[in-house]
């Protein structure tokens, strides 16, 4: 039976699981949240809290991020599901001019270690 664009923002359970499991395996992560299929309450040894929202958008622009923290303005990071999901550099600055992470899941199991402008600022050494 076709989706009919169920998916199209949602993040499926799986990519969820994906996220909750991969940050769980952090060693600054003491415990995941699930708020609802978007949302997640990260907490940290020694850091701050990060409240991810989870989106399942193939590409993510700035409308789509003032839209997401409209919708969820205690929001500190958005993750997009999967790597081969993008964000454009103007919703990565908007994000970063409001000291929100904007991330893919795997950037954000690294970016976890850090806090404060190290976390919102931080790019894979790959992508460097």
């Amino acid at each position: 039976m076709p989706e009919s664009g169920y998916y199209e923002k949602r993040p499926r359970r799986e990519h969820q699981e994906f996220l909750v499991q991969g940050l769980l395996g952090r060693a600054s992560v003491s415990d995941v949240e699930r708020i609802d299929d978007f949302r997640f309450v990260v907490t940290r040894n020694g850091k701050s809290t990060i409240r991810v929202y989870l989106t399942n958008q193939y590409i993510l622009g700035i409308t789509d991020a003032m839209e997401i923290l409209g919708a969820a303005p205690d929001t500190t990071c958005i993750a997009s599901t999967m790597t081969y999901n993008q964000y454009s550099p103007e919703a990565k600055a908007y994000c970063r001019e409001r000291g929100v992470g904007l991330f893919h899941s795997a950037e954000l199991f690294s970016a976890v270690r850090f806090d404060g402008d190290r976390f919102v600022d931080y790019v894979r050494p790959k992508g460097r």
